[in-house]
């Protein structure tokens, strides 16, 4: 049971969609959790059956909500209506934030997506029952954990050995997350256990930070100012993190101050 339904536009207050008490509540919603289509990139096999699968990646995740409101006149339903609308309308251009809690003590989840149809009213004759049918989009078809994560690591010492920071995906689907390499170090490495990582010529000088934001494909001085030229794309992979735990390495060639890696991250979920 779905416990609580909110609907947060950019730069807005969250509204309420559904609730267990209260004169709004969804009666159906598809496609809040659950993996969303599977696009595949083939080249077809010569002169035999089949064909080589190069990639394959999940679409955009699509919600529909079909809602009620139930007022204590036909007005205080048009009333409730139009605060929910306002709230959906914004998010036309900009994503707002949809949250729900999937029971009464479950996990906290949410997305980000923007209003792709709302259908007219529904009314029904003689009573304050006003219906409604929204859907969404969200382009990130993951799902996440309402909170986020970050994890500290240790002071490298040695650059050659480096240091790690754990981390730890509950969820089932990997996530990207924002990595921040603080310096003074050298031609920083960050790798996972499997050797998937990012390689960088240059220095970040103590008391500053390069921050890989890997959903967004940047790399930031201090969170500013790109850097991405001093990244080695021949070796470099833009892993995201597994489900399950583990760590990141940070190495480099040479240190100063006490250089670390970091980690900012929600578990997510199909």
């Amino acid at each position: 049971m779905i416990s609580g339904i909110t609907f947060t536009p950019s730069g807005g207050s969250p509204v309420t969609l559904h609730a267990l008490t209260g004169k709004r509540v969804v009666v159906r919603a598809e496609g809040l959790q659950g993996a969303t289509p599977v696009r595949e990139v083939k080249t077809l096999k010569g002169q035999q059956s089949g064909a080589y699968i190069r990639s394959k990646y999940f679409d955009a995740r699509t919600v529909t909500i079909e809602g009620e409101i139930i007022g204590t006149s036909i007005e205080d339903s048009f009333d409730e209506f139009d605060t929910v609308a306002k709230a959906l309308m914004a998010s036309v251009s900009t994503p707002g934030t949809l949250k729900w809690t999937r029971d009464s003590a479950g996990q906290a989840l949410q997305l980000d997506c923007q209003l792709a149809s709302l259908s007219p009213l529904v009314l029904t004759d003689g009573a304050n029952l006003v219906s409604y049918q929204v859907s969404l989009v969200a382009g990130d078809p993951r799902v996440y954990d309402q909170s986020e994560t970050t994890g500290t690591g240790g002071v490298v010492t040695d650059p050659g050995a480096g240091n790690t920071v754990a981390f730890n995906n509950i969820g089932s689907i990997k996530t990207p997350p924002k990595i921040r390499v603080y310096g003074g170090i050298t031609n920083p490495v960050v790798r996972l256990a499997t050797g998937a990582g990012f390689t960088f010529s240059g220095v970040v000088a103590g008391g500053d930070y390069w921050e890989i934001d890997v959903q967004n494909r940047t790399v930031r001085l201090n969170g500013a100012t790109s850097v991405l030229a001093n990244l080695t794309a021949a070796t470099t992979d833009w892993f995201e993190l597994p489900t399950g735990s583990g760590n990141v390495t940070l190495t480099g060639s040479a240190i100063s101050g006490s250089p670390r890696v970091d980690l900012i991250y929600r578990s997510a979920w199909a």
